[in-house]
Parts: C-alpha cells; structure tokens; sequence
C-alpha cells in the first residue's frame, strides 16, 4: 500500500479450479495460466502484494461458491500474510459470513447489490467496512450474475443508494476493457469518482505502469486502488515493478 492509501490488487480469478483471465468478460473466451491458484497467490505476495483480490467466476454465473476449496486453500495458507478481497456469487448474508468468518477481509457485492440495495444498508455494524460494492458496467449501465444480465441502472444511480459508512469501496470495472489490455478508461472512471462517495478501486484494461501512474495521480479525486490482471500474467510487468513505479511516481 502506497502512501497508506493507494493500493494495487493483483487478480486472481478462478474458473474451473484453475488461474485463468477472461476476455470482456466472457466465459468461453478464458486463457488458463496457472492451474494453481495457491501457487500463483503465493508468487504476488512474494513479490510485495499486500492485498489480494480473488474472484470465483462460476460462481459469479451460478451465484454458488463453485471454488471453495480452491479460495479456503489461499485463505487457510496465506493467513496473516496478505489481506484477501473474494467476490463471485456472494447473494446472501450465509455467504458473506462465511468468507469473513474463513479470513477474507472484505466481500465484493455485485449482482446482491443490485438486486437488493436495502439488504446492504441494513448490515449491522460488525460488517462496517467489509463490504465492497462491486459496479461492473457495460456502456454505462450496471450489469450482473457474472456480467450475463444487463440492467438499466446506471453506476451513479446505483451507489447513490449505499450508506457510505458502511460500503469499504467500490470496485469500478469496465467491461468492455476487461481483460484487452487497451488501457484503462481514465476519463470515465475519474468521471465516477467524482460524483460518488465512496472510495474507486479501477479495473479491467491496464496495459502498462503507465495505467497504473495515471490513475495513481488522481488519488485525490477518490481512486484509491487497481486491480491488475492480464497485464502480470502475460508479463507486460512485474507486480514488483508496479510497486517501484508508484512509490517512486516514474513509468
């Protein structure tokens, strides 16, 4: 964590019990580069990672911990060594106690979020900060249930609806750049920021440190993080070297 507020979360996305990365989004379109996402959990925080962010993308689709076993082996083994964020078909408050009780640190909230806003600020305090909402948008609209459904509301009006002293963050992907390496989309994810309380965590796009740099200058405007995928596993850069190059403010 840099400055005690800009973070950088190295993806771990697990689909069919493997490491994969996803194009746009797509579940046919996956290319599996770890088959062991222990292993590959295990290579970020040695290279400095302090925050993890693991997705269960079955579950994401099925709205089922699909792979348990594959995140309670990361969570079991890296306790006390890295903070972990899981999201992927959390939808009922069983399943978030589950995850806060097995030792992730914070839940994504996605499609429950959507359907079901009241839900979310009617959490009790013993969740204040463990939740994240996440707003996955396709064309500006939120979409769910693993980015299969499209709805037509947008972000803004979405997280208008949370108590932001109860939602940690708010994870602002754009669909359309998941996974492409095409570059983050700067301007609207600032745009987003700005008009929403809540803390900004970007996603779906970095293609290089420069990505990472420009959303690090606008820590002031409320981005506070990135999530980076396919850029590491393809090897466009370390997570070390993304590290260096925020904390040193060069590209």
């Amino acid at each position: 964590m840099m400055n005690n507020k800009f973070t950088l979360y190295p993806a771990i996305d697990i689909k069919g019990g493997k490491c994969v990365r996803l194009l746009f989004g797509d579940m046919d379109k996956e290319t599996v580069y770890n088959i062991d996402p222990l292993d590959q959990a295990m290579w970020f925080v040695d290279q400095g990672a302090e925050w993890l962010h693991i997705v269960d993308l079955d579950g994401a689709v099925k709205g089922e911990q699909v792979n348990k076993i594959s995140i309670l082996k990361i969570l079991k083994t890296l306790q006390n060594k890295v903070k972990i964020q899981i999201g992927g078909g959390i939808r009922s408050l069983g399943k978030i106690d589950f995850w806060l009780e097995n030792l992730a640190d914070r839940v994504i909230l996605g499609t429950l979020a959507l359907e079901n806003p009241s839900f979310v600020n009617n959490l009790s305090q013993e969740y204040f900060k463990k939740v994240i909402i996440g707003a996955d948008v396709r064309n500006g609209m939120i979409a769910s249930h693993g980015w299969e459904k499209q709805s037509d509301i947008s972000a803004i009006d979405l997280l208008r609806k949370f108590d932001q002293s109860l939602v940690s963050s708010v994870i602002y992907t754009d669909i359309s750049k998941d996974g492409s390496m095409q570059g983050v989309s700067l301007d609207q994810t600032i745009s987003f920021a700005k008009q929403n309380p809540h803390p900004v965590i970007a996603s779906g796009g970095v293609s290089s440190l420069n990505d990472i740099l420009k959303l690090y200058e606008n820590l002031s405007k409320g981005i506070e993080g990135v999530i980076i995928g396919r850029a590491l596993y393809d090897k466009k850069f370390t997570f070390e070297e993304a590290l260096y190059a925020v904390r040193k403010g060069i590209s």
